[in-house]
């Protein structure tokens, strides 16, 4: 959980505890440009962070130095937790991949509000397989079965034989 462990570090209030080692490795998460985003709701540090730092010399910087810089303004600036936007992440399932496509006019936090009511409803079965996501299970064929459904499909074919007389009842000739 690196953006709880940057969160933690960043608003624990001493200038000079250590930033956690997993944080400044170069795969980690929590980028620059993560971090110069987070700062939206404080105007004056947020619109100094745009001026100076939302360029491409971002990159060149080390992270460990970003950081304590950040640091240092939220001690400053007396930036709390509370400022700092939460954006939930949720992973997306294979109902969202299939649904997004289908309404490309919602935004994706809609997507998933549609799909938990796709998954609360009575009609789930349908509507999953309406979308290609569940495929209908065909009952498994034995020796036996096949050899019912043959019966019974002799059965009624004896049954279902009509004459030709009863047949032309149902047409009538028209002459012209």
């Amino acid at each position: 959980m690196p953006f709880k462990t940057f969160n933690n570090w960043l608003f624990d209030g001493d200038i000079k505890s250590k930033i956690p080692e997993d944080l400044l490795k170069y795969n980690s998460p929590v980028s620059q440009l993560y971090v110069i985003s987070l700062f939206p709701l404080v105007g004056k540090f947020n619109y100094f962070i745009d001026q100076y730092y939302n360029n491409i010399n971002l990159w060149y910087l080390e992270k460990d130095e970003l950081f304590k810089f950040i640091k240092r303004a939220v001690i400053d600036f007396k930036i709390k937790r509370n400022q700092i936007p939460f954006i939930p992440f949720k992973k997306k399932d294979k109902l969202f991949s299939a649904v997004r496509p289908k309404v490309p006019e919602l935004k994706p936090y809609e997507v998933s509000l549609l799909c938990e009511f796709i998954n609360s409803s009575e009609n789930k079965d349908r509507i999953y397989q309406t979308l290609g996501l569940e495929k209908l299970e065909k009952p498994k064929k034995n020796k036996k079965s096949v050899k019912k459904i043959k019966e019974e499909f002799e059965k009624k074919e004896v049954s279902n034989k009509i004459s030709l007389g009863d047949l032309l009842e149902n047409f009538v000739i028209i002459s012209n």
